[in-house]
């Protein structure tokens, strides 16, 4: 029993020590995407828990536009921002433009840390996302 749990042990490190690098070299910024900024939702705690409540990305400025995804916590926003019937030019996380409500989203600001940084990126798997340089 005793050669059992040493041999578990031994492997488990085993497999931690093979599984870490490869886990910790992931998704990662490779460029900042430029003319583009960060905004958050503005929405309350409660709301931030109900997916449906997320802001629907919409392919024209209209309520009447086809909805093309859900705004994530944070948002690509097109800067200088771009305004057109109460939406704003907003990029997806899977890099189409759509348009976005402009009162559900607010400057990014983190309430934990508030000298974070937030910088839209093109990351290591070809889609746009985010960076928080220190």
């Amino acid at each position: 029993m005793q050669c059992v749990l040493k041999f578990v042990a031994t492997f488990g490190v085993a497999i931690m020590t093979v599984v870490a690098p490869s886990w910790a070299q992931g998704l990662r910024a490779v460029a900042p995407l430029k003319g583009y900024s960060c905004m958050a939702l503005n929405l309350t705690e409660e709301e931030m828990m109900r997916e449906s409540s997320s802001p629907i990305i919409r392919l024209a400025p209209s309520p009447s536009a086809a909805p093309i995804g859900r705004a994530a916590a944070q948002v690509i926003t097109v800067d200088p921002v771009r305004s057109q019937n109460g939406y704003v030019a907003v990029l997806t996380l899977d890099g189409k433009p759509g348009w976005v409500e402009a009162n559900k989203i607010k400057p990014y600001r983190s309430v934990s840390n508030p000298s974070a940084r937030c910088v839209p990126s093109m990351m290591s798997n070809g889609q746009p996302g985010f960076a928080f340089p220190r």
